[in-house]
């Protein structure tokens, strides 16, 4: 219990962080999606495609190496993580720019080249941001990661939205993601004590460097698992479809990361400090499986029978299909966060391969299922795409059964009792809207009564876990300072 205890006192500041950022970050999304085309953030995901697969080096690499380490000459790692970092992150820096023009050429849209080349000299930037992020959640000194993404959420902003209304399209996009990068930067060297030093270890990275090479195959099949369908949807429909799957994506990914994504660093961290207590683990695994599904499935059930009148209402007429894409896409998101926490699991117990591998055999099932799907439009593809879903949360609870020794049946009682609840709150909110025209009030007041009818199923059904996750959160002894070995300070 003191394990989850110490995840939910750190959850909280890292919580706070999310809530600054998705608060602030969608009123300016949707700020510049009513003033934007779906063709200028088409243009500027194309460009992200390579910008993203760009950070996995450093997200997934010696960084979560870094975490996973228990040891105590952390400032010594994170050195020799800083420095290999940066090497990396130059390289990638001019291989992207070299590569820029075949990108243009695979998605047929010769803006791309320019904008990848800009977005490309934030790689150094988002290495050395990577390593100081990574020591401070080894640390669990998530509440000046807190202040960090509150100061670093604004700017982006105060760039993006004068630029987009003086007419500079989609290099308003570009100009406020080069901006927020280089506050985080600013704000992480402020805040933080840590510097690195001149001098190299070449024995710890080599030390970090059979764990990261997991991880990072790991991350590089990771950013291909998320950027499949966005890929296959640039490349055979085109920017302005593009731009309307990938706004929608967001908008799912906001609503959903507002919760969850939080709660990973935490996980991954705490999961790390008790690697050896297996049994502990797959209670504390399964407690967070049950929340989580508690939380997911009736967003996701929300989001599908709400998503046209979401899409109208908030980025209005030009964005034609974005509504269905909210809702397919919202219940696809919602079923595969249930395994969300798998694969901190695995790398905090050092088999990260466990992971890679699930995600290679899934993504051997997904490459040719898109490539047909798409043929016949945006929405059989949006259908094959929540059927894939359905499939992956199967093939993750069989492996978890192999790897930590969860059975299936356990995965079902944790997410039966959300799933009948929000299915039965959905079928009652389409029924009562359905064919009615919606405004935002009416919109709202679908909203208060799936949760309402929702929240008094969960709580006929699920009173005794609701009791057990309230003990949990109840105010406890702080974490354990840095350094300072978890179980000398008490976790059972």
């Amino acid at each position: 219990m003191s394990l989850l205890a110490t995840a939910v006192h750190a959850f909280k500041w890292s919580l706070l962080g999310e809530l600054g950022s998705r608060v602030i970050g969608p009123l300016v999304f949707i700020v510049l999606a009513r003033i934007l085309l779906p063709e200028d953030f088409g243009v500027v995901a194309a460009a992200t495609v390579a910008i993203s697969f760009s950070q996995v080096f450093w997200d997934s690499g010696l960084a979560r190496g870094l975490i996973q380490r228990n040891a105590d000459d952390d400032e010594e790692l994170a050195n020799a993580v800083f420095w290999a970092n940066l090497a990396l992150s130059a390289l990638v820096t001019i291989a992207m720019w070299l590569a820029a023009p075949a990108l243009a050429a695979f998605f047929r849209d010769d803006r791309i080249a320019n904008v990848l080349r800009v977005l490309s000299l934030q790689a150094p930037v988002a290495a050395t941001c990577a390593v100081i992020t990574a020591l401070m959640q080894k640390r669990f000194d998530f509440k000046r990661l807190f202040w960090v993404r509150l100061v670093t959420t604004g700017g982006p902003g105060l760039v993006s939205i004068p630029l987009a209304l003086a007419g500079w399209s989609y290099w308003a996009l570009v100009f406020g993601v080069m901006s927020g990068q280089l506050l985080q930067l600013l704000a992480l060297w402020r805040l933080t004590g840590w510097r690195p030093r001149a001098r190299i270890n070449r024995r710890r990275v080599a030390e970090l460097a059979g764990f990261a090479q997991w991880t990072l195959s790991s991350g590089m099949l990771g950013w291909l698992y998320g950027w499949l369908d966005a890929i296959v949807v640039g490349r055979f429909l085109g920017a302005h479809d593009m731009g309307v799957y990938r706004t929608g994506n967001t908008f799912v990914i906001l609503v959903f990361g507002l919760l969850f994504s939080p709660l990973l660093p935490v996980l991954y961290s705490l999961f790390s400090r008790a690697q050896h207590d297996l049994a502990r683990l797959r209670d504390a695994l399964m407690t967070v499986v049950q929340a989580i599904a508690l939380v997911a499935l009736p967003i996701g059930a929300g989001l599908m029978v709400l998503g046209e009148a979401l899409g109208v209402t908030i980025f209005g007429t030009n964005w034609a299909g974005v509504g269905l894409v909210i809702g397919i896409l919202g219940l696809s998101h919602a079923i595969g966060w249930i395994a969300g926490a798998n694969g901190e699991l695995y790398r905090a117990i050092g088999r990260p391969h466990v992971e890679t591998s699930t995600v290679a055999l899934m993504l051997a099932v997904y490459v040719p299922i898109y490539l047909v799907a798409v043929r016949d439009g945006m929405q059989s593809f949006l259908w094959a795409r929540m059927a894939l879903s359905a499939l992956a949360l199967v093939a993750h609870v069989m492996v978890c059964r192999y790897a930590v020794g969860i059975p299936p049946g356990r995965w079902l009682r944790a997410c039966v009792p959300a799933l009948a609840a929000a299915c039965g709150a959905a079928a009652v909110v389409h029924w009562v809207s359905h064919d009615a025209p919606f405004t935002i009030a009416r919109l709202a007041a679908m909203g208060v009564l799936g949760f309402v009818l929702y929240a008094l199923a969960i709580v006929a059904l699920e009173r005794r876990f609701l009791l057990r996750l309230r003990e949990i959160a109840k105010p406890g002894p702080q974490p354990p300072a840095a350094g300072n070995d978890l179980h000398s300070r008490g976790t059972s």
